[in-house]
């Protein structure tokens, strides 16, 4: 310890990543350090540790943890013990630790913690307060601790050796030494950024009578939530992608006046602009529309006089031409032809005022509804029409409007051009009704063009962890699910789950059989989703459902006014098919209202329900997400006992899937795993406790971007929304379309009048070549 301290003479951050211990807290061989998990740093973990206080009984051990930094400074994990040879010791855990926040420059890392919570048996329980400090490659920890598993004063260290990912451990838990050493990977990047962890470690001495044993512990970090916090994806003047860092403040700042100087802009990266042209004059001297000039960015009126006064700004405002009036419509055709060439359906655009108003159905960018509004919004608002205010993007599910994304386009554009989010933000609003009248719009593109049928692939389990007969027990299968679009609003839907494995304890006749997956058509449905009210949403589908069941199952989705907050209700009526008599119906009713808090990417939602089995009883569920992966903490409570669990959700499919058309095949666009055991009582099994009914056609999961819908979630992922946009819609490398452009002469649309004429020579003002005209003056 002294050599590891002489080694730093100033404070510094800890030497390596935290990194779990045997006993599930992030920590050195078996003690907690102060340090956590970061917010979004998820860990699995695999040892064969055995206590010293079972070392006598149990001839091995296989442990099993997932950790994950939940919020800053707060991490939490839950695992599972066996012990081979020592029948009792089967055991679930769950443990906390939350560090204090740093107050002081040189205030060490200070922590408590809690092991082993809840549960009826308490083999590992402890709680502790704990202190960690790092001198340059070294990190030094003491607490104190008390129960079961730490009980007095316990401290190590940990040396890291320069740069090579190792480092050794020495410390001891109050009542047996160890040492041992690490080794933490590099990020690997085919590996979602994921580093390895490996450590082995010994006791120094016998505790107990129980002879030193050498173990290891193997485990995976992954960080969640990180994939569009770095800047987004730049290009450079080939249009190959390159990172954002190369583009320097000082490129972004001749980037902004460059814009007004004819050079081009594509997606934030600079290109040399073409010869400026001399500009055309008609038959009275006036400056007419150049020749040569950059994308539609550069034709906002507001960027040729970004820097006028402010008398000249309004002259120019008062001088745009309404867009419908001015350009080539075919302008709006290339933007659907865009949007349909990236994989989007029933796309239509129109103008209505001053708005660009964009329709679109999504079924390929699955992972989130984000990537497929960042690339019409990004398409929309480089290329709109030269006049237009605002981009309304209208999201579609089976040709039903469910919700209407307004932003600035200027504001966007420039966000689009310069990744800096600005105002973009600020003047995103989100409606659930369109408020425009779709009747009297001239469209552009087709409505009727979409893929016929849908087909997603999806692992399905039952597993069962932890009993007395097994430490793990699973059947696992594939889920064929398919979607028919019909009528506005309707899609048949069918479920046919194939089994492929199982484990011994659910083959027929065993003590688990009845947990095994059924072979055989799960459901077909019809569903219709429709408005009863502005702020209320409906979807209710009749037809089978599981397996033997005829009946309706309904959700209906309330939308808080002036919040992001949700309120749902969820009933099923389900009765058995005739031949089926021996079975008992099928009933379940819930409602709860979901508080959203999107800057934390936070949600809480409880409520009532009445589950299944017949029990009833309250429920709350704590629901976190990074990026598209979520996990949830949740508790429910009825007449058959308190029950708490833990839930992973994440997707199964590419960020970009398959083209629709005749068919179009995915993966899942959520997988979940849920771990829940009783609370106060052993971890037995109650069949249909506290259990609610999964619908085939779920509101969230199909048409509701898995929940996360409202104007303050979208405002959160631009980023994302903009890197969607460079990758799967990028803009043209050369001279941007010429139906972009507005005409110069030919055609009723032509720019003649004298009005129009002065915004054309504000907008050519940016280029240093017109002089104004006496009309415009």
């Amino acid at each position: 310890m002294a050599l590891a301290a002489a080694l730093g003479s100033s404070i510094s951050a800890q030497a390596v990543s935290p990194t779990l211990s045997s006993l599930g807290q992030s920590g050195g061989a078996v003690i907690p350090y102060a340090f956590v998990l970061p917010e979004g740093g998820a860990e699995v973990q695999y040892n064969n540790f055995i206590d010293p206080r079972y070392g006598a009984k149990a001839t091995d051990s296989q442990i099993y943890w997932g950790a994950l930094g939940l919020v800053p400074y707060v991490e939490v994990s839950g695992g599972m013990a066996n012990y081979p040879g020592h029948a009792s010791v089967r055991h679930l855990m769950a443990d906390i630790k939350v560090q204090v926040p740093q107050f002081l420059r040189y205030q060490p890392a200070i922590a408590f913690g809690m092991t082993d919570i809840g549960g009826r048996t308490h083999y590992f329980r402890s709680k502790y307060g704990v202190v960690s400090q790092s001198f340059g490659p070294a990190a030094l920890t003491i607490g104190y601790g008390q129960d079961e598993r730490l009980a007095g004063l316990f401290g190590g260290a940990q040396l890291s050796l320069w740069n090579t990912g190792l480092s050794l451990l020495a410390e001891d838990d109050s009542k047996t030494p160890y040492v041992g050493m690490r080794y933490q990977s590099p990020r690997i990047s085919w590996l979602a950024e994921a580093s390895v962890t490996g450590t082995l470690m010994r006791a120094v001495r016998s505790t107990n009578g129980v002879a030193p044993r050498t173990s290891f512990a193997i485990g995976l970090q992954i960080p969640l939530g990180k994939r569009f916090d770095a800047e987004p994806v730049t290009r450079d003047a080939s249009n190959a992608v390159v990172p954002a860092a190369v583009v320097s403040s000082d490129n972004r700042m001749h980037n902004r006046t460059s814009n007004v100087a004819g050079a081009k802009i594509v997606s934030g990266a600079l290109r040399q602009p073409d010869a400026l042209q001399p500009l055309p004059r008609d038959a009275n001297g006036l400056v007419g529309v150049p020749t040569a000039y950059g994308p539609p960015l550069n034709m906002y009126a507001s960027a040729g006089v970004e820097d006028a006064s402010p008398l000249m700004q309004k002259i120019a405002a008062a001088a745009a031409p309404e867009a419908s009036n001015v350009y080539d419509p075919s302008a709006l055709d290339a933007i659907a032809a865009r949007l349909f060439a990236s994989g989007l359906e029933r796309v239509r655009v129109g103008i209505s005022g001053r708005d660009l108003i964009v329709e679109y159905e999504n079924h390929r960018y699955n992972q989130n509804e984000a990537d497929a509004l960042g690339i019409v919004l990004g398409v929309a608002s480089v290329n709109a029409l030269h006049g237009i205010e605002r981009i309304h993007a209208v999201i579609k599910k089976a040709n039903e409007a469910i919700g209407e994304i307004s932003v600035d386009r200027d504001a966007y554009a420039q966000f689009v051009a310069n990744g800096v989010p600005g105002k973009a933000a600020a003047t995103l609003t989100l409606r659930t009704r369109p408020t425009y009248d779709a009747g009297s719009i001239a469209w552009h593109g087709d409505e009727k063009k979409h893929g016929l049928t849908r087909v997603q692939i999806l692992p399905v389990t039952r597993y069962l962890y932890g009993t007395e007969y097994g430490r793990f027990d699973v059947s696992l299968g594939v889920n064929v699910a398919a979607y028919v679009p019909l009528w506005k609003g309707a899609e048949l839907v069918g479920s046919y789950i194939a089994p492929f494995y199982n484990t011994k304890n659910m083959d027929d006749g065993r003590v688990y059989s009845q947990y095994r997956l059924r072979n055989g058509l799960s459901s077909v449905a019809l569903a219709q989703s429709f408005w009863v009210a502005p702020q209320v949403f409906n979807v209710a589908a009749v037809g089978k459902f599981d397996f033997d069941y005829v009946g309706v199952e309904n959700e209906t989705t309330v939308f808080v006014p002036g919040r992001p907050d949700l309120v749902r209700l969820r009933l099923a009526y389900l009765h058995q098919e005739p031949g089926h008599d021996g079975l008992p119906g099928e009933k379940n009713a819930e409602i709860t209202y979901r508080w959203v808090q999107p800057a934390w990417k936070l949600w809480v939602e409880a409520g009532v329900a009445r589950f299944v089995g017949g029990d009833k009883g309250p429920e709350i569920t704590f629901t976190r997400w990074f990026d598209d992966v979520s996990f949830s903490v949740h508790g429910e409570y009825s007449g058959q006992g308190s029950f708490v669990g833990a839930t992973i959700s994440f997707p199964l499919t590419p960020r970009r899937g398959m083209r629709p058309g005749i068919t179009q095949v995915d993966g899942a666009d959520q997988f979940s795993l849920d771990f829940r055991t009783r609370v106060g009582a052993t971890n037995y099994l109650a069949s249909g406790a506290v259990e609610n009914l999964s619908f085939p056609y779920s509101t969230q999961q199909v048409l509701l971007n898995q929940g996360r819908f409202s104007a303050g979630y979208f405002a959160t992922q631009l980023n994302r929304m903009r890197d969607a946009y460079e990758r799967y819609a990028p803009p043209d490398s050369g001279t941007a379309n010429p139906a972009l452009h507005p005409q110069t002469s030919g055609s009723p649309a032509s720019v003649t009048s004298p009005r129009s004429v002065c915004a054309n020579f504000f907008r050519a003002v940016g280029d240093g070549q017109a002089q104004a005209s006496a009309a415009c003056k």
